[in-house]
């Protein structure tokens, strides 16, 4: 659970709406932001009834100091639909603008390897990702693609994915952990 020197591991901690939304207004206090980013060391969809009971107050003006048009962006692994069991990319329309989704390979196989999903959704992963961007496209204003360069992975293809999708794709740097 360390990261770059700092420790992750919110031990135990997961913060309710109410906390949330309070962190938020008194990050806005004084100051001004591109946008409200959803992500972490984990996958931020395994809570998406949270993301959307904020978006859904931040839409109705209900955050002190957030103006309501504030962009908000997920940075997911793309399995919110295969954990949550129903079609999430339906209920961000309109509460989410922006969805990067963490594609980094079109090759099963190695996907598998690259994102090692729990065992129980290994055989049904893949797919469900696939089937989650169709679902953003649908309903989301901006879907992106993303990958970790890697020289295992044939960025051309997901580059061309991305372009037959009408969506943007974006490499993203390794980073030294």
């Amino acid at each position: 659970m360390k990261y770059r020197g700092y420790d992750l591991n919110l031990k135990g901690f997961e913060p309710d709406l109410d906390t949330v939304i309070k962190e938020v207004e008194k990050a806005f206090i004084n100051k001004k932001f591109n946008e409200i980013v959803f992500c972490g060391y984990g996958e931020p969809t395994m809570r998406f009834d949270l993301i959307k009971d904020f978006a859904l107050n931040l839409r109705k003006g209900n955050l002190k100091n957030v103006p309501e048009n504030e962009r908000v962006r997920i940075n997911t692994n793309g399995m919110g639909n295969l954990l949550s069991g129903r079609d999430i990319t339906s209920e961000m329309k309109d509460l989410i603008d922006s969805l990067h989704i963490s594609l980094n390979t079109l090759d099963r196989k190695k996907w598998l390897e690259i994102m090692r999903p729990e065992e129980k959704y290994g055989d049904f992963a893949f797919e469900s990702v696939l089937s989650f961007i169709e679902g953003a496209i649908r309903n989301l204003k901006e879907v992106v693609i993303t990958a970790v360069e890697r020289e295992d992975v044939d960025m051309a293809a997901l580059e061309n994915y991305a372009r037959l999708k009408n969506i943007k794709f974006r490499v993203r740097p390794k980073l030294e952990v």
